[in-house]
């Protein structure tokens, strides 16, 4: 399968500059997945950040989709309630992987 992958620069605690990567996966049912990508030793080289976004080459059978569930505190900005809600993260981990085709940008395509 080919997935377009995007880098976002991020900070640790300590202030030292990391990068993450994301992906929007399409399920059968033609909705959207938002997931965190991670490259296990076994892929060699992650994509390089300033190439992204990039499509790649995921063969299913070299790829594994985690899930996590956690619970956050929300504050209802009205009432000053804290209600706790439920809620899912995946992660699409990846032990082979290939360059794709050239990435093209149609987010503006219905924009007049």
């Amino acid at each position: 399968m080919e997935i377009t992958i995007f880098a976002k620069k991020r900070m640790t605690r300590e202030g030292k500059p990391f990068y993450s990567f994301l992906s929007t996966l399409k399920r059968k049912d033609g909705t959207d997945l938002v997931c965190t990508v991670k490259f296990r030793d076994e892929a060699g080289s992650m994509p390089k950040p300033e190439q992204c976004p990039m499509n790649i080459l995921v063969d299913k059978t070299k790829a594994n989709l985690a899930t996590r569930k956690f619970d956050r505190q929300v504050t209802d900005p009205e009432t000053g309630e804290i209600t706790t809600e439920q809620g899912q993260s995946y992660t699409l981990w990846v032990s082979s992987w290939l360059p794709g085709g050239p990435y093209e940008d149609h987010s503006l395509d219905d924009i007049l």
